[in-house]
């Protein structure tokens, strides 16, 4: 990561900090009522959260009345983060893809201004030896879909480091994800107008994710520090926590907040028993 200038220096960019997905059976209870939230979870959600990164996207092109429905179920100035689809970039490796991801985003358009920017998240298996499929497919981000669109990228093999790969995304304005996975280096780099922070863990951490089990708070102090110190680089910064980071991802969520001097969203579940 860059050299942290401190935590006395002032944030002075925008910042969203949410979680990755919304729908979770072990958060019946100490986020969601004890009952569940069947339909009304993202309206939950959005209550208290001000973006969210969808993960079921990844899965496949939603519906165009289930887009409708997460835009008209939330308040003016809340974001989704839409995955890109597996189809794309772990079936196809990015080849061909022109008419999936023209299907994908013209269907995301469909959030207004509500579409933050779209994950494109590459496996493990897509590396260096790949790199002319990334070429080839930048520049259809720009051609398949509108000017409002944008979009952060998450490579997942370390071969894919490097100065070269970075100067090509910075032509794109796509921003290369900061990410807090074990497989890659921990680094937060300028290739975007924007930043876009995953603090991912390893999957399959934790058995359930109703609480906190671990404390990675000196981590999560030093994202913070890089975020203020490389914050003259971006406009905006949005940051995403995932259950298998903590365990819990609306806890980090709160301890992003804090170590962000950000005001907290939630109130510690063992102490409310349910947000709602």
């Amino acid at each position: 990561m860059q050299e942290s200038a401190g935590a006395s220096e002032q944030l002075t960019i925008p910042v969203r900090v949410g979680t990755m997905g919304w729908s979770y059976a072990d958060w019946n209870g100490p986020f969601y009522p004890e009952a569940g939230p069947g339909r009304e979870a993202i309206r939950l959600y959005s209550r208290v959260l001000d973006v969210v990164e969808i993960d079921s996207t990844f899965y496949g092109t939603p519906r165009e009345t289930t887009v409708r429905n997460w835009r008209d179920s939330t308040p003016p100035g809340f974001l989704f983060c839409p995955k890109i689809p597996r189809l794309i970039t772990h079936d196809a490796g990015l080849r061909d893809v022109a008419a999936p991801l023209e299907e994908f985003t013209a269907t995301m358009a469909l959030l207004g201004p509500k579409r933050g920017p779209m994950l494109i998240q590459l496996p493990p298996s897509f590396t260096r030896d790949s790199l002319s499929d990334l070429k080839t497919f930048m520049p259809l981000l720009a051609q398949v879909s509108d000017r409002t669109a944008r979009f952060a990228i998450e490579f997942r093999h370390r071969s894919l480091v490097g100065p070269d790969v970075s100067e090509l995304l910075s032509e794109h304005n796509v921003a290369l994800v900061a990410a807090d996975y074990p497989a890659m280096p921990k680094r937060m780099e300028a290739t975007a107008d924007f930043t876009y922070v995953r603090l991912v863990g390893r999957h399959g951490a934790y058995e359930q994710h109703r609480e906190s089990q671990a404390d990675r708070s000196a981590e999560i102090a030093a994202w913070a520090d890089a975020l203020r110190s490389n914050q003259s680089r971006f406009s905006v910064a949005y940051v995403f926590c995932n259950n298998d980071y903590e365990g819990f991802s609306p806890a980090t969520v709160n301890k992003v907040k804090h170590f962000l001097d950000l005001k907290e969203s939630l109130k510690p579940p063992e102490s409310q028993g349910s947000l709602f």
